[in-house]
C-alpha cells in the first residue's frame, strides 16, 4: 500500500494524463498527433480533434482518494483539485480542457462535481449548478425514434451552449447514467419535482442494462463489464432506493463475472463485490490483486475508457493504482450501509462516504 502511494505522489503538481494506444494493454502508448494520423490511415476516420491533456483521469483519482488522503498523499490532493478545476465551464466539466472544439459532457460533470464535493472543496451552490446541469440533460421526446430512452440523461448536452464545440451526437452510456443518477442524489436533486423525469428514466435505462446483460460487452465508452458493475455498486452506496433496487441484480451480476485478469478491472471488480456484498472469495481476489503490484509500486496500466466510435483506449499505471488502492483500502468484513435517500442538514453538504475514511 504506502509504495502505491509513493508511486502516485512521487509528482505533486498533477497526476499524469491517460496514455492513448490502440490496445486496451496499452502497451504501445501513440502520442496525440500520431493518434489522429492512424485514425485516418488506419481506420479511415478524420477526428475533428487533438485528444490532448485529458483531465477525466484526475477527476477520477479525485472521486476515488480517500477523505482524508493518506499522509503520503496529501500533497496530491490541492493538486487534483487544480487540475478539476482548469476543466470547469458554466457548472459544466470538459474532458479535454483545452481542446474548445470538444464539448463538455455528463460523464465529466458528474464526476468531477462528485469528487470536489467528496473533499469539501465544493459550494452548495455550484454542486447544485451543476446537478442542474445534469438534470437538463435528459433526451427530448423526439429521441425514440434513434432508440434513445426519453428523459434520461444523454452524454452531451447538445443544447448549442458552446458555440465553437462541434455536436457529438445524441447518445446514451449505461455507465454514464450511473454516474450522473449518484451526483444527483449526493447533491439532493434526485426528488425534484423537475428532475423527477430525467431521474426515474436514467435509472430505467441503469436498470435495463444490467437486467439485460448487455453490460457484458461494455459500453460505448467503458470497454469493461467491471467499470459498469463498479459504476452501479457506488451509485447503490448513496441511494437507498437504488440499492434496494438494483442490489439483487448487481449481485448476481458479481457472482456470475469471471473474475477478471488485468489488475484495473480486477479493483473495479473488488469494489463491487464488497460494496454490494457478492458471494465469492474476495480474500483470493484481493491477494491476487496485491501481488500484481509492481517493484515500482504502481499496478499496470489497462484501457479504463474509449473514444466510443474510434478504438482509441486510455489508461494509465496511475489510473489503475487509483483504484487498485481503494480496491485494497476497503473493509472486507462488512458491506458499507447505503446513505440514506433524505440527510439531516442543509442540502448539498458532504455526507459520510461509505468508503471515505480508508
Amino acid at each position: 500500500m504506502e509504495r502505491g502511494w509513493e508511486f502516485l505522489s512521487a509528482r505533486t503538481d498533477t497526476l499524469p494524463p491517460a496514455s492513448l494506444a490502440f490496445e486496451m494493454d496499452i502497451s504501445a502508448p501513440v502520442a496525440a498527433d500520431e493518434v489522429v494520423r492512424r485514425a485516418r490511415t488506419e481506420l479511415g476516420i478524420d477526428l475533428d480533434f487533438e485528444p490532448r491533456d485529458e483531465g477525466f483521469s484526475a477527476m477520477l483519482a479525485l472521486d476515488n482518494l480517500p477523505h482524508p488522503p493518506p499522509e503520503r498523499a496529501q500533497a496530491l490532493l490541492p493538486a487534483l483539485i487544480r487540475r478539476v478545476e482548469a476543466c470547469h465551464w458554466r457548472g459544466r466539466y470538459r474532458f479535454f480542457p483545452t481542446v474548445r472544439e470538444f464539448a463538455a459532457d455528463t460523464d465529466c460533470t458528474a464526476l468531477a462535481a462528485a469528487g470536489l464535493h467528496r473533499h469539501h472543496a465544493l459550494r452548495p451552490s455550484r454542486l447544485a449548478a451543476s446537478a442542474r446541469e445534469l438534470l437538463a440533460a435528459g433526451a427530448p421526446e423526439s429521441s425514440a425514434r434513434d432508440g434513445l430512452l426519453p428523459g434520461a440523461a444523454m452524454v452531451y448536452w447538445e443544447d448549442g451552449a458552446e458555440p465553437l464545440a462541434r455536436p457529438r451526437g445524441r447518445k446514451h452510456d449505461a455507465v454514464v447514467s450511473a454516474n450522473v443518477l449518484r451526483t444527483l442524489h449526493l447533491a439532493e436533486q434526485h426528488d425534484s419535482h423537475e428532475g423527477r423525469r430525467t431521474v426515474d428514466a436514467t435509472l430505467r435505462h441503469v436498470e435495463d442494462h444490467l437486467r439485460s446483460g448487455r453490460y457484458l460487452g461494455g459500453t460505448r465508452y467503458y470497454p469493461s463489464p467491471a467499470a459498469f458493475l463498479h459504476a452501479v455498486a457506488r451509485l447503490c452506496g448513496v441511494c437507498h432506493d437504488c440499492a434496494t433496487r438494483l442490489g439483487p441484480l448487481l449481485r448476481n451480476a458479481c457472482a456470475a463475472l469471471p473474475a477478471p485478469t488485468n489488475a484495473l478491472d480486477l479493483a473495479l471488480f473488488i469494489i463491487c463485490a464488497e460494496t454490494c456484498a457478492a458471494p465469492g472469495d474476495r480474500h483470493g481476489h484481493r491477494a491476487e490483486l496485491a501481488g500484481r503490484q509492481r517493484p515500482d509500486g504502481a499496478w499496470p496500466a489497462h484501457a479504463y475508457f474509449r473514444t466510443g466510435r474510434v478504438p482509441i483506449y486510455f489508461g494509465s499505471a496511475h489510473l489503475t493504482t487509483v483504484f487498485a488502492l481503494r480496491a485494497l483500502g476497503s473493509d472486507s468484513s462488512k458491506p458499507p450501509e447505503p446513505h440514506r435517500t433524505h440527510a439531516p442538514g442543509r442540502a448539498g453538504a458532504p455526507r459520510p462516504d461509505p468508503w471515505g475514511a480508508r
